[in-house]
């Protein structure tokens, strides 16, 4: 194998690819690349056993063939060179990169023992731009779980149905969100109803490689993997058994007290008052409809106390008067479009709030209080 390449293109690749890496010291293979170069292009692939990633680019082949080389000491040397180009040569059991002024060598794996990345046997499932992608993912990732304990916790329920749209909805059972993307942001390529369960750490990884993309990303499922395709970077992952809670019935739809709100001014009084909360991370909300205010509380006996007042924009209902886990609350309302007006719904006292863009209502946000 012998090929140059710009190091731009060549770092860039190692970088979506090294998403995939596992960390196993006892499986060194899973913290390797595979490295294959074919005609004009260089294919670089990881896998974790569960995720994979293929990521490619162009290249000047003198030589066909592929390697495994360990991913940490290439993606280290990379990253200290500064050369235009570089070139790569299969020497004798070893890989060989030079450039103007330098010269490495990295010993290697079989490749024949590297783990063979699954393919989605079914077509293409929808199409859906990469930036809407990332934002809708990034707006429902902050309600999953991080405990493995239940996996479908762990998990994004990812699904579309003609006439809903796409949703994509994420709980930890402390909280919820939903984002509903409507049929005419996203191109559905199958008529069938199409649902799935999909691995929190996919789906970060996915949403961070959609922020790097341009084009539309090309989505595939099939019973047991999901495959997300760019023109130069794909990601297979295998999928969750199990079912999704069916959480319709905790979402609030009527309201006994409500408000709107400046959603700069009420993030600002948030952000303050959290600073004096104590271990529990608790903040007091008392909505006071008559004064037309939402005042915030929190108080810890080794820091001090804090009180913040915030001008409401309209208010409905009763007094009501909650506590909440802030950093809980804080996602909520950082999830919401810049400078929105938030809209916050208040049920019985026991029952969680929602909240939402005042303006939109594809995405929803649901918390329940704290019981101290």
């Amino acid at each position: 194998m012998r090929f140059t390449s710009l190091l731009e293109n060549i770092k860039k690749s190692l970088l979506f690819a090294e998403k995939a890496l596992g960390k196993s010291s006892n499986l060194p293979i899973l913290s390797s690349f595979l490295i294959e170069a074919e005609k004009n292009t260089v294919k670089v692939s990881a896998t974790n056993l569960e995720i994979g990633i293929k990521s490619s680019f162009s290249a000047k082949i003198e030589k066909e063939g592929k390697v495994v080389v360990p991913a940490k000491t290439l993606i280290n040397f990379l990253g200290q060179v500064n050369e235009a180009k570089l070139d790569f040569v299969l020497g004798e059991k070893k890989l060989v990169l030079k450039t103007d002024e330098y010269q490495a060598e990295f010993s290697l794996l079989d490749a024949e023992e590297f783990p063979i990345i699954p393919e989605v046997k079914s077509g293409k499932t929808l199409r859906i731009e990469s930036n809407l992608l990332a934002k809708s993912f990034e707006q429902v990732l902050i309600a999953s779980s991080r405990n493995d304990f239940r996996p479908e916790l762990s998990s994004v329920y990812f699904g579309f149905q003609e006439g809903i749209g796409l949703k994509i909805v994420a709980t930890d059972t402390f909280r919820l969100a939903e984002k509903i993307i409507p049929d005419n942001e996203f191109h559905a390529l199958v008529k069938e109803k199409t649902y799935c369960l999909i691995p929190l750490r996919t789906a970060e990884e996915v949403m961070k490689i959609a922020k790097e993309k341009l084009e539309p990303c090309d989505i595939s499922i099939d019973q047991n993997q999901i495959l997300f395709e760019w023109k130069e970077t794909s990601l297979i992952s295998r999928l969750l058994e199990g079912e999704f809670p069916d959480y319709d019935a905790v979402v609030p739809k009527d309201f006994e007290s409500q408000l709107t709100a400046s959603q700069e001014k009420l993030l600002e009084a948030l952000r303050v008052t959290g600073v004096f909360s104590s271990k529990l991370n608790d903040v007091k909300l008392n909505f006071s409809p008559k004064d037309k205010k939402l005042i915030l509380l929190a108080q810890d006996n080794f820091v001090g106390s804090n009180q913040a007042k915030v001008e409401l924009e309209s208010v409905k209902g009763e007094s009501r008067e909650m506590v909440f886990n802030y950093r809980y609350l804080l996602d909520g309302l950082q999830a919401m479009q810049v400078k929105e007006k938030v809209f916050i719904g208040f049920g019985s006292q026991e029952r969680p709030i929602l909240i939402r863009s005042e303006n939109d209502a594809s995405y929803f946000y649901i918390l329940m209080p704290l019981r101290l």
